[in-house]
């Protein structure tokens, strides 16, 4: 069942993002600074195994890098699972490490790993400083990086977190190191970091027992100033909330006169496109199925979230559009195996 209160807490707290404290690694002057919790999560082909490294943001004076691999029988290798949480001194201009703690690490070939890390660690944080990333623009920079076999591409994207990189490519343009997803933690509680284990193509969703009348009596929602074509077998919640039985849930907020925020009016709507590509509380934002649309009237946002305890996954779609009274969002989360039996039909309801 997709959440009432969660749908509408996901904006809430999206929102108020916008006007909360930041902070970058140190060295860095960030186009969007990190939020406490931020994490990111790639797929490390360097290794002859399927690995997974992520970074975690917990604050300016503390971090979190992992390795995680799983067990392959093939090879005959133990699953790993190594983590070292990294504490630094805020005030310097470089990444000055003052302290960490390693858990997981039991064996000589972990040792081998823990040195990697620390060693990604160091040259994604000095990397990232040279970027200079100013706009909302994916930037390549052609660099010569040892540690990944000489010549490579690494793509600079300013809308993921913690060091901005999205891939290292070789020079023959296969991914090194590819994103696989970003997430925030939203209390002390989340363990969506620490229990990721990699996600690999598009995961199938349950089965649903949704029936779509297409007799329905349809009717004209209007909300905020947009009008949007539902019909009987949704039922009303709130204002501007509607429910699909248990299968889709349809939200429209006010985001404000941002014509009058502090920020410029892109790069409020380049935040809102990082915060809304970021899962938590153990749904994943799975990066490579992301699609975004962007016109000067208009933001389109759809993410696929792969929540792993519960075996669901969700299509969230997010469309902002800038009017004469502020910045109006549609918000519609549809479980995958319900949307894509009746992909017509939601995607007629966000043509707004």
């Amino acid at each position: 069942m997709i959440s009432l209160k969660k749908l509408s807490l996901l904006l809430i707290v999206a929102l108020s993002f916008v006007h909360s404290a930041f902070s970058s690694v140190p060295g860095m002057a960030q186009y969007i600074p990190d939020t406490s919790g931020e994490y990111v999560y790639y797929q490390d082909k360097t290794f002859t195994r399927d690995s997974i490294v992520g970074f975690l943001f917990y604050n300016d004076s503390t971090y979190a890098v992992r390795y995680y691999a799983p067990a392959d029988k093939k090879q005959s290798l133990l699953e790993k699972d190594i983590t070292i949480y990294f504490s630094v001194n805020p005030d310097a201009g470089y990444l000055e490490l003052t302290g960490e703690n390693i858990v997981g690490a039991q064996t000589q070939d972990d040792v081998e790993i823990v040195n990697y890390l620390h060693d990604l660690f160091y040259e994604f944080s000095s990397r990232a400083a040279k970027a200079f990333l100013m706009d909302g623009s994916t930037i390549p920079s052609k660099q010569d990086y040892a540690q990944f076999g000489g010549n490579v591409t690494i793509m600079f994207n300013p809308l993921v977190p913690i060091f901005n990189i999205e891939a290292i490519k070789a020079s023959d343009g296969k991914n090194l190191l590819q994103l696989q997803t970003v997430g925030r933690l939203s209390s002390s509680e989340d363990k969506s970091f620490t229990q990721y284990k990699r996600i690999d193509g598009l995961p199938k969703d349950k089965t649903r027992n949704f029936k779509n009348d297409k007799k329905a009596k349809k009717q004209k929602i209007s909300a905020l100033g947009l009008n949007i074509n539902l019909d009987a077998q949704w039922t009303q919640k709130s204002d501007a909330m509607w429910a699909l039985g248990d299968y889709a849930m349809l939200m429209v907020a006010s985001i404000g006169n941002t014509e009058q925020m502090s920020q410029p009016h892109d790069y409020l709507w380049d935040y809102l496109q990082r915060m809304w590509c970021s899962g938590s509380d153990g749904s994943y934002a799975l990066w490579q199925h992301k699609k975004v649309e962007r016109t000067k009237d208009k933001l389109s946002i759809m993410n696929v979230f792969y929540e792993p305890g519960a075996n669901s996954v969700t299509r969230d779609f997010k469309i902002t559009r800038k009017t004469k009274e502020g910045d109006v969002v549609l918000i519609l989360t549809v479980f995958d195996d319900v949307y894509q039996k009746n992909k017509s039909y939601f995607d007629a309801i966000l043509k707004i």
